[in-house]
């Protein structure tokens, strides 16, 4: 089997089975004759499904972030102080396997992922609760400020480790749909380097 429909499929399994997609099928076949062969038929609606597959979120952290920002003037100061509410994604970018990636033997998956990354950052306007405005703030200097915030709640993220809970959780969702697939030997690296999953 070509190893690029391989991994086309392994996504689409992946991303139906944690986001709960329904009306598309995927049907298995285990041949348990000549090379414990596995047999993958897809439709139409899941290989048009996949095309749209890229990311796939495992951790996400959520945080209300005060801000405080004073501006000396010449006569008084500018005063704002609002709280931003920001939420920032983490996970796996599937769409950077390749077919040196995944190898499939018999019933025996082996696949090797990016490093879980940030995906984004959202801090809406409507999330934005301002609490005290003092002075003359336009639209590019509360623009400023909202970036300034952004960054602070990846940081904090970054602080709190949501890359490293992304990785862990993404690892052991991506291995338990794997073995209800019908793998029953899962090896999952990342950048080749095996990680330890405890099998129930």
């Amino acid at each position: 089997m070509d190893k690029g429909l391989i991994i086309k499929l392994l996504i689409g399994v992946v991303v139906l089975a944690i986001l709960g997609t329904t009306g598309f099928i995927l049907h298995k076949k285990f041949k348990k004759n000549k090379g414990e062969e596995i047999v993958i038929k897809e439709t139409p609606n899941v290989v048009a499904e996949i095309k749209k597959i890229s990311q796939l979120a495992t951790a996400c952290f959520y945080e209300e972030l005060p801000i405080k920002e004073v501006r000396k003037g010449r006569f008084s100061d500018d005063e704002l102080v609002f709280v931003a509410r920001g939420t920032v994604r983490a996970g796996f970018d599937l769409a950077k396997l390749d077919s040196t990636g995944v190898e499939v033997k018999g019933d025996t998956l082996w696949v090797d992922l990016p490093h879980a990354e940030i995906f984004d950052v959202r801090v809406n306007p409507s999330d934005i609760s301002v609490y005290y405005e003092e002075g003359d703030w336009d639209h590019p200097s509360v623009t400023e400020l909202e970036s300034k915030a952004r960054k602070q709640i990846k940081q904090d993220a970054i602080k709190d480790g949501i890359v490293g809970k992304a990785t862990q959780s993404g690892v052991k969702k991506l291995y338990e749909i794997f073995k209800l697939f019908g793998f029953s030997e899962v090896t999952i690296t990342i950048e080749g380097q095996e990680c330890k999953i405890e099998d129930k």
